[in-house]
C-alpha cells in the first residue's frame, strides 16, 4: 500500500491539493495529521460541518483520506479524526484532552478507541495527548489492530519524546505506526514535525525534520 504521509503547515488549509497530488501519484492513501482542517483550533470559532468537509473531498471517491477535524455535535465539539472512502466516513473522538492546550474547555472527551474498518485491515488511531496512556493501546492491541495512526500537533519543545513514544508505541502495539506531526506555528504554540513510519518493531522506515511542509512517500 502506497502512503503519503502530510506534514502539513498549521497555517496551511489547503488538504485539497494534497490529496490530488497523492492521487496523481497513484497513492492508495493519504493522511494528515491532528485538527488539521483547521490549523489547531484551540479557540472557538466557526468551523465547517462534517457534511462540508466531507464535500471538500468528493472529487476523489477512491482516494482514502485520513484527517483531522473539530466535530460539532449537538450535545458538544469533539477533536476527531475522520477516515473517508468512498463517500463513506469513520470517526474517531480524542479520549484524552491536553489541558495546556486549552482542550477540555472547548472539547468533549471521546469513550471508545479509535479503531476503524477498512479495506485494508482494521485500523487503530489515538490522537497527540493520547500517545501517554497506556490503556488506550491497550484497548487498540485487544482490538487485534493491523495498523497503528497516531496524527498529532505535538510542540517542537518536547519533540524527542514525540519520537521516543511513536518508537515504544510500535513495539508496544506490535503493529507498524505512521505517526503525522504538524510544523509552523500558530501565535501561541511551534509544533516539531518528526512524522514518521516505524514497523512492528519500531525500526524507523522514513521520518520528516522539525521544520519543513513535506510529504513522506511509503510503501507499508
Amino acid at each position: 500500500m502506497k502512503i503519503h504521509v502530510v506534514q502539513k503547515d498549521v497555517g496551511n488549509l489547503d488538504l485539497v491539493s494534497f490529496v490530488r497530488k497523492a492521487s496523481d501519484a497513484g497513492a492508495d492513501l493519504v493522511c494528515f495529521g491532528e485538527l488539521a482542517t483547521t490549523g489547531c483550533l484551540y479557540q472557538p470559532r466557526t468551523v465547517d460541518s462534517l457534511e462540508l468537509v466531507l464535500d471538500t473531498f468528493k472529487d476523489f471517491p477512491e482516494m482514502r483520506i485520513m484527517t483531522g477535524l473539530p466535530y460539532i455535535t449537538e450535545h458538544g465539539a469533539f477533536n476527531s479524526y475522520l477516515y473517508l472512502h468512498q463517500g463513506k466516513p469513520q470517526l474517531y473522538h480524542k479520549i484524552n484532552l491536553f489541558p495546556d492546550f486549552g482542550e477540555t474547555q472547548l472539547y468533549q472527551p471521546g469513550t471508545a478507541p479509535g479503531v476503524f474498518e477498512t479495506d485494508f485491515g482494521k485500523v487503530g488511531v489515538a490522537i497527540c495527548y493520547d500517545i501517554r496512556f497506556g490503556k488506550v493501546f491497550e484497548d487498540l492491541a485487544k482490538a487485534s489492530i493491523q495498523r497503528l495512526f497516531i496524527p498529532a500537533a505535538f510542540p517542537r519543545e518536547r519533540i524527542d519524546q514525540w519520537r521516543d513514544m511513536v518508537i515504544s508505541r510500535a513495539r508496544e502495539v506490535h503493529v507498524p505506526v505512521v505517526a503525522i506531526n504538524a510544523v509552523g506555528n500558530d501565535g501561541t504554540n511551534e509544533f516539531g514535525g518528526v512524522s514518521m513510519v516505524a514497523d512492528r518493531e519500531g525500526n524507523v522506515l522514513a521520518e520528516a525534520d522539525q521544520t519543513s511542509e513535506t510529504v513522506l512517500e511509503v510503501e507499508l
